[in-house]
């Protein structure tokens, strides 16, 4: 092999392995900092939008963030998922989440990861991290393009002597999402397509609303049994998405059953 060629694999196996490299040591490169703020971000799951300040909205009418009835009326960016964690004597305190365009935020700017290093990442967090900041970095984590995390919320929702309430909680709502999704064909996505509902589903999500509002978990055997054998995906969904609230053993055990299918 000539050195002109030579040089040339060189070069083009550099470039290959830039990005890959690049990414894997995003944890370390957080480590790193000891002390202060870092900023990376990362492409979304499509439909992903936001202000890159206030609010991030995943679907027609799913707003997570600082919302208001106005938010509805304001251009919602697609754009990238933007993180921001905040380190304290090496490990992470703080996880903050942003999407849309680009916006400058104080501390460190790590620039672009891929989506699915990110994820991993975030879930360590979510898995190991304080309480506080381990149910904040779910939902960058969720939010991730091609990144699959519900066998790693299985484990965090399970988790009761490990992990809080609130990031059990919050495990749980995504695993209902992901588990609704599943159940209507939209396999590893827990983005739901929010359409309005016609007159009759709308009466039949108002019942599986009422089902939930029962005292002391009366209404828990017949959302399962609707979650489970209703024929219409979407009345499914609204049953899977109360589970979601309960925290209960038994929801646990059928998000588990309609993932692992």
């Amino acid at each position: 092999m000539s050195l002109r060629t030579l040089v040339r694999w060189s070069a083009l196996a550099a470039i290959g392995s830039a990005s890959p490299l690049h990414a894997q040591q995003l944890a370390d490169r957080v480590a790193a900092i000891r002390d202060g703020m870092a900023n990376f971000h990362f492409t979304g799951r499509p439909g992903v939008c936001g202000d890159g300040q206030r609010f991030i909205r995943t679907g027609r009418h799913s707003y997570m963030g600082s919302y208001s009835r106005e938010s509805r009326y304001e251009q919602c960016v697609l754009g990238p998922v933007q993180v921001r964690v905040t380190v304290r004597n090496g490990d992470v305190e703080r996880v903050e989440t942003w999407a849309g365009a680009l916006r400058r935020h104080d501390g460190q700017d790590l620039g672009a990861v891929s989506a699915p290093e990110a994820a991993r990442y975030l879930m360590t967090i979510a898995q190991r991290g304080s309480s506080y900041a381990s149910s904040k970095a779910i939902l960058p984590a969720v939010l991730a393009d091609s990144a699959t995390v519900w066998p790693t919320l299985l484990t965090i929702a399970s988790d009761t002597d490990g992990r809080s309430s609130a990031t059990r909680n919050d495990a749980m709502f995504w695993l209902s999402r992901y588990a609704a999704g599943a159940t209507a064909g939209r396999a590893n996505s827990p983005i739901d397509d929010d359409e309005d509902d016609d007159g009759e589903e709308d009466l039949k999500s108002h019942a599986v609303f009422v089902m939930s509002q029962l005292p002391r978990g009366e209404g828990l055997p017949g959302l399962l049994d609707i979650a489970r054998t209703n024929k219409d995906a979407h009345v499914r969904g609204k049953a899977l998405f109360w589970l979601g609230q309960t925290g209960d053993p038994r929801a646990l055990k059928l998000f588990e059953s309609i993932l692992r299918r």
